[in-house]
């Protein structure tokens, strides 16, 4: 199960580490993102702005670091219930809204946010209940590590590529004729 635990931790903090830059990059889109979010008072834009990336390099960065991966997972899941719920509010009331997650994207909050963030929470709730019992350790099998890396590899691009990888695969039609 360190494999596991292994290809979760390093999925999460390439993914928050990879969100937490973008947001940082421009916090001024990403604040304005956040417009459309019933859920965020517009007095919070700003901090969160800056909160938010902050609290994914944080739990990254407890991720990366041996003595601190339980407590790392814990954040992780905590810290991903908060991302998952946000574009599950924003679905559920039907509204138009776009987040400058990883930049600046033009796609609008939708289902396949909501599973993208629901990936994250899994990783960090399998990863969390293989860290608890056994805590933070390294597996020692080449092959297993390779297997780790090469898994988080490809789920981290997926997860941070999902709105491109979904309007490739959009019909032309729904793409708006492109």
């Amino acid at each position: 199960m360190l494999y596991v635990s292994l290809a979760c931790r390093l999925t999460l903090v390439a993914v928050l580490a990879l969100a937490a830059v973008a947001k940082l990059r421009s916090p001024r889109v990403f604040a304005a993102s956040l417009a459309g979010f019933d859920v965020v008072p517009a007095r919070l834009r700003g901090p969160l702005a800056v909160l938010v990336p902050a609290a994914e390099l944080l739990v990254a960065l407890l991720l990366a670091l041996p003595p601190t991966v339980t407590a790392g997972f814990v954040a992780a899941t905590a810290l991903c219930l908060g991302l998952t719920a946000v574009p599950v509010l924003v679905v559920a009331r039907g509204k138009r809204v776009t987040c400058a997650c990883f930049g600046a994207s033009e796609a609008p909050l939708g289902v396949r946010h909501i599973a993208r963030n629901a990936v994250l929470l899994a990783a960090a709730v399998t990863g969390a209940a293989v860290a608890l019992p056994a805590g933070g350790g390294m597996p020692l099998g080449v092959p297993g590590i390779v297997l780790a890396v090469v898994s988080a590899g490809v789920l981290t691009a997926l997860i941070v590529f999902v709105d491109d990888l979904a309007s490739l695969f959009a019909s032309p039609s729904s793409a708006g004729g492109r």
